[in-house]
């Protein structure tokens, strides 16, 4: 008598093996097969076309997704142009967005706008987490358009989901909270590696707005001595007796232009130069935090997470003891009183350019008339006189 039982296994056997071949002859000599697309149902009376506009998205610059986003814009506008029954409207994109908040995203702003002034019958778009991040949002987006009459759809091609048909919003919100989730686990791992790199005395510095600094070729933070010099007139001034105010109406009246290329000074930019850690030498990691990864909002760090600090990082233009002084007048503005100047000294500002090929050299407005100048002169006798009585 046969064994039926061990038959039986041998030929689920065979049919595993026959099958494994089949695949890998298909990946080695591949057949023609030709890929029909599948497309959204959209309600239009016959001969009339559907408006289409498509939504493309990447959430940073990098070269890897600068690809994918110029594949997305190409992908769609030779489906769109080729289809017959489709009539090409736009396509609308945001680079180097993220997409967890509505806020900052200018092309799917305008996007909702067409749709409803009811340019747009369905747009087409990669994926749930290119749409949006934020499941919230994804619905309330998704049901906004949908309410629009004529209704507005929208199919991801990944998921091959079209809103129009009310059996896939179950299945949208699966999808969006994954994509959610995806956004929640980034965050997170970018804000360890941050977290890690301060915790190893590894700053993350931009000296784009930072008044004073540059950067050499290999990053490295350097002098710019011709800025460095505004930085020491304002610690100069400030130690001296000047208020925050007073210094930032110095700094216009000489046309002395701030970090950005403004030509106007306030008290809060000289305030923050001279709070600064950076101008002695020190870096002060983790200032600031971003409250969650949807909403962005970055709030003052005054204690609800660790700080980082790493002393003699990069060349001081201030030296530490003066950045001291300057740091307990900042906290206690009443002991100034008692270093008020002469009333001459304190209008004519004597400030001395202490390095750089200017040094020694005093600094002076070009507007002043011959009385004026005079009395430059008498507020430079008035601080040596004060120097030496020191």
């Amino acid at each position: 008598m046969k064994n039926t039982k061990w038959n039986k296994s041998a030929k689920a056997e065979h049919r595993c093996e026959e099958e494994k071949k089949r695949i890998r002859a298909a990946f080695s000599s591949p057949s023609e097969v030709e890929i029909i697309p599948a497309k959204p149902n959209i309600n239009k009376e016959a001969g009339q076309k559907i408006r289409v506009a498509a939504y493309c998205r990447v959430s940073t610059y990098e070269d890897s997704q600068a690809g994918s986003f110029e594949l997305q814009v190409q992908h769609f506008q030779e489906l769109i142009t080729n289809a017959l029954d489709y009539e090409f409207v736009e396509i609308y994109s945001d680079e180097g967005i993220s997409g967890t908040s509505m806020r900052r995203r200018i092309g799917f702003q305008q996007m909702i706008e067409d749709c409803r002034a009811g340019k747009i019958d369905l747009i087409l778009t990669k994926s749930v987490s290119r749409f949006a991040r934020n499941t919230r949002d994804c619905l309330e987006i998704v049901r906004t358009l949908k309410a629009l009459n004529p209704p507005v759809g929208v199919y991801f091609e990944a998921e091959n989901l079209n809103t129009i048909e009310s059996k896939n919003e179950f299945t949208l919100g699966v999808m969006s909270l994954v994509a959610q989730g995806e956004s929640e686990q980034k965050s997170a791992a970018m804000i360890w590696s941050i977290i890690e790199r301060f915790k190893k005395g590894i700053p993350i510095i931009s000296t784009h707005n930072l008044l004073g600094y540059d950067k050499d070729i290999f990053g490295e933070m350097i002098i710019a001595e011709d800025e460095a010099v505004v930085i020491q007139y304002i610690y100069s001034c400030y130690l001296d007796g000047l208020s925050v105010r007073e210094i930032a109406e110095l700094l216009t009246e000489q046309h002395i232009p701030t970090a950005k290329g403004g030509e106007v000074w306030n008290s809060s930019t000289v305030r923050n130069i001279l709070k600064n850690e950076k101008y002695c030498g020190d870096v002060l990691m983790q200032k600031t935090y971003t409250v969650d990864c949807f909403s962005h909002k970055t709030v003052k760090n005054t204690g609800q997470k660790p700080q980082y600090r790493l002393r003699n990082h990069h060349p001081a233009i201030i030296s530490r003891n003066e950045w001291d002084k300057v740091q307990n007048l900042l906290q206690h503005p009443r002991s100034r009183s008692q270093k008020k100047k002469n009333p001459i000294e304190q209008k004519f500002r004597v400030a001395y350019i202490k390095s750089g090929r200017l040094k020694g050299f005093a600094i002076i407005d070009p507007r002043w008339n011959r009385s004026s100048v005079d009395k430059f002169f008498d507020a430079i006798q008035i601080k040596l006189t004060n120097e030496r009585n020191k």
